[in-house]
């Protein structure tokens, strides 16, 4: 797979970061560049998998250059469970992943396009190149968190950083899984902080409620945000405190400026500080909606809907909501996800990441 990452640094002309400056870089990432980028990854992914590119390399030390033949491209699984899989909002595949990725939960494919960060069932944080090679358990042994929408891992903008859910608190290490810090510390061990995101402007959103781990987020679950650096106190950004429902998983728009979450099972946005939240889609539409994610464009929010069938494990169908009408419509026919633990991630504006069952 290395001459399939060479295409991704081709396409996409990425430089080393620097682990020193990441917080610096963050605010290069805004939703044009981040837009064009994964689009450029998406292009290039497809064309070096599925049309069997050819790429060019220079060689260490002698500075020739020749020709090598692109992987051989993977095949599109059909068969339960599926894996991950980019796919168009039609539902059509565009390229396969490792199939024995199905298992995995929170999939996120790192800002170059080369490596993809995810939880294991045991809440322990894994990275693992896009041809399933060099799978590393990064954190997370002895992770107690136990129940829907508690475990969750994401990148920083620039690729440096992993932000991760562990026993009840939130935790930021180097992308090597160095560098483990606490950003959020509970002593009462009563509630936790749960589901981190991460914004393009440096924040990072994630749940605080009961770490009992009820279905659907505990009564009194409260969104809050801190800034990634550690500096600064939390700040609670919803208040129901006194309502019989649930505030939980969030997801911030590409500019920051907003936040999609649920809200008793309604999928609502609000501003960045919490205000003007309101109902986006209600249950009456979206009966159990789970796992937002925003467009690339920050005009689209994908979901998960629960249940085409319920078992062992429960699966869930995807859908995308049009922020400015509310209109609705699934991707795919026959494309469902298991858990909730398997939100989708936007590639670009009309390219999906998603742990398929089928």
């Amino acid at each position: 797979m290395h001459d399939v990452r060479e295409v991704f640094e081709m396409v996409t002309k990425q430089t080393e970061p620097d682990l020193d400056s990441w917080k610096k870089q963050e605010d290069r990432q805004r939703s044009r560049s981040r837009n064009r980028r994964v689009g450029a990854i998406v292009v290039a992914t497809a064309a070096a998998i599925a049309i069997g590119v050819f790429v060019l390399g220079t060689r260490s030390g002698g500075g020739d250059t020749s020709v090598s033949p692109a992987p051989t491209p993977l095949p599109i699984a059909t068969t339960p469970p599926i894996g991950p899989q980019m796919v168009g909002l039609d539902g059509t595949p565009v390229v396969q992943l490792p199939t024995d990725l199905w298992r995995a939960e929170s999939i996120q494919l790192s800002p170059d396009g080369t490596t993809i960060a995810y939880m294991d069932t045991d809440g322990t944080v894994h990275t693992v190149a896009t041809n399933g090679t060099n799978d590393r358990t990064l954190a997370g042994t002895g992770n107690t968190n136990d129940g829907d929408a508690q475990n969750h891992v994401a990148w920083s903008p620039d690729g440096t950083h992993l932000v991760y859910a562990f026993s009840g608190n939130i935790f930021l290490m180097n992308a090597d899984g160095s560098g483990q810090i606490a950003l959020t510390n509970d002593a009462t061990g009563k509630v936790g902080d749960f589901y981190p995101v991460w914004s393009s402007t440096g924040s990072i959103a994630y749940w605080r409620g009961s770490n009992l781990g009820r279905d659907g987020g505990p009564f009194g679950a409260e969104i809050y945000s801190i800034p990634a650096d550690g500096s600064g106190a939390p700040i609670r950004l919803t208040n129901d405190r006194n309502a019989p429902v649930s505030d939980i998983e969030p997801a911030w728009s590409p500019d920051g400026s907003k936040l999609s979450y649920f809200h008793g099972g309604e999928l609502w946005v609000a501003r960045a500080d919490g205000s003007g939240a309101h109902r986006l889609v209600g249950t009456s539409g979206y009966p159990d909606a789970w796992a937002s994610a925003w467009s690339p464009d920050g005009s689209t929010i994908a979901v998960l809907h629960c249940c085409t069938e319920v078992g062992s494990p429960p699966l869930l169908s995807v859908f995308v909501v049009d922020i400015r009408s509310g209109e609705t419509r699934r991707v795919g026919r026959n494309l469902d996800v298991a858990t909730d633990a398997n939100g989708v991630q936007w590639l670009s504006n009309d390219t999906l990441l998603i742990n398929r069952y089928h």
